[in-house]
C-alpha cells in the first residue's frame, strides 16, 4: 500500500472536525477578522505536526507508544498517555452525540436520539474492529463518495452572499485569544494524531502534511465564511449547525433530495463516522499496549463502545454540550500540542542515550 490513502485519511479527519463544531466556535470567538483565529490555529498545527513527524522519523519502526515507553518506562508512558486517552474518549462521545442529534433533526425526526446514537456507535465499532490499516484503505472510497456532496453543499449558496458581512477584517486586539471557544476549535488538531500509530512505510513527510494543512485551511475558512456571509455575525453565532442552516437557504427543485441539507448531513455524518472509528481504534490500541495487555482487542473495544453509548445518553441536551467542550479543550491542548512536544523531546533524549 502506498501513502496516498494516508494522505486522504489525514484530509478527511480534519474535515470531520471542520464540519462539526469548528465554524460555530470560530464565529463565537471572534466578532471581526474571523480569518485570524483560523490562521493562528493552522499555523500552530503546522509547528506541532513538524515536531511530531520529525520525532517519528528518528525511530521509523516504532509508534508513539513505543517511544514513550522507551523514554519514560512503562509507568511513565502510562502517565503521559492518560490525558490523551481521556481526551480521545471525550472527543468520540461529544462528536457521536453531536452527529446523532444532527441526523435525528434532519433525516430521522421521528427516531429517538438513543436509537440514532446506537446505530452510529455500532457502525463505528465495526470500523474500529477492522483496524486502522483497513480504515486507511477505506478512506479512498469515503473520499470519492462524500467529497462531491461536501463541495456541492458548500458552494451552492454563493449566490446568497452579502459581501458587506466580511468587514471588519482585522482585530487589532486579538480578542479571540481570551475566549474559550477559540481553544475549543483546536480539536481540529486531532486529525494528525493517528500518524503516530501507523506503520512507518505509511507515514507522510512534513512537506506533504504542510500542503494538506494549507488545503484544509481553505476549507476551514470557507466553512466559517459561508454562514457568516449569508446571515451576518449577529445571527450566525446563534446557530448550532451554521453550515446546515446555510445550505437550507437554497431551494433547488432539481436536487435529488427534496431538502438540500440532506446532502450536508449525510456527508458530514460519514466523515464523523470514520473519525470516531479511527479514534476508537487508537483508544483500543493504547489501552491494550499500556494498560490491559492480557485483554483481547474485541472485548476492550466492546466495553469502550458501551461506555461511549452510555455517555451519549447521559448528556441531557445540546446546550450541555458546551460545558463538556470547554473541559475537553484543556485536554485537547495537552494531547495535540503538549503530547507531540513530549514525544519529540523523548526521541531527542533517547538518541543521546543510544549514542552514549
Amino acid at each position: 500500500m502506498n501513502k496516498f490513502p494516508t494522505i486522504i485519511l489525514f484530509f478527511l479527519l480534519h474535515l470531520a472536525s471542520i464540519f462539526a463544531i469548528f465554524p460555530e466556535r470560530m464565529m463565537v470567538s471572534a466578532s471581526k477578522g474571523h480569518w485570524m483565529p483560523v490562521a493562528i490555529i493552522f499555523l500552530v498545527e503546522l509547528l506541532v505536526v513538524r515536531l511530531y513527524l520529525k520525532a517519528l522519523s528518528k525511530f521509523p519502526g516504532k509508534t508513539i507508544l513505543d517511544l514513550c515507553s522507551d523514554a519514560a518506562g512503562k509507568w511513565g508512558a502510562r502517565l503521559i498517555v492518560l490525558p490523551l486517552l481521556v481526551f480521545l474518549f471525550l472527543e468520540v462521545v461529544l462528536l457521536t452525540y453531536y452527529l446523532s442529534v444532527e441526523i435525528r433533526t434532519v433525516l430521522l425526526p421521528k427516531t429517538p436520539t438513543y436509537a440514532t446514537s446506537a446505530i452510529f456507535v455500532a457502525l463505528c465499532f465495526y470500523g474500529a474492529w477492522k483496524g486502522l490499516s483497513v480504515m486507511i484503505r477505506a478512506s479512498m472510497g469515503w473520499f470519492i463518495l462524500f467529497m462531491p456532496f461536501i463541495l456541492f453543499s458548500m458552494l451552492i449558496s454563493i449566490g446568497n452572499f452579502n459581501v458587506r458581512y466580511i468587514f471588519p477584517v482585522w482585530d487589532s486586539q486579538f480578542s479571540f485569544l481570551w475566549r474559550p471557544d477559540f481553544y475549543v476549535g483546536t480539536v481540529i488538531f486531532a486529525g494528525f494524531l493517528f500518524l503516530g500509530m501507523t506503520p512507518s512505510h505509511l507515514r507522510i513527510r512534513f512537506g506533504t502534511a504542510a500542503a494538506l494543512v494549507g488545503v484544509i485551511f481553505l476549507f476551514a475558512l470557507t466553512a466559517v465564511y459561508v454562514p457568516l456571509l449569508i446571515f451576518g455575525q449577529e445571527t450566525a453565532i446563534h446557530f448550532q449547525y451554521p453550515m446546515l442552516m446555510a445550505s437550507d437557504t437554497v431551494d433547488l427543485e432539481w436536487v435529488v433530495f427534496d431538502w438540500l441539507p440532506s446532502f450536508y448531513v449525510v456527508s458530514s455524518s460519514g466523515l464523523g463516522l470514520i473519525k470516531v472509528a479511527v479514534l476508537l481504534s487508537m483508544l483500543m490500541t493504547m489501552l491494550k499496549q499500556l494498560y490491559l495487555p492480557k485483554a483481547k482487542n474485541r472485548w476492550i473495544l466492546a466495553v469502550v463502545c458501551l461506555f461511549l453509548y452510555a455517555a451519549c445518553q447521559w448528556i441531557p441536551n445540546a446546550k450541555a454540550l458546551d460545558k463538556f467542550l470547554y473541559i475537553n479543550s484543556c485536554l485537547c491542548l495537552y494531547s495535540t500540542i503538549g503530547f507531540p512536544i513530549i514525544v519529540y523531546l523523548s526521541t531527542k533524549w533517547r538518541r543521546k542515550e543510544v549514542r552514549a
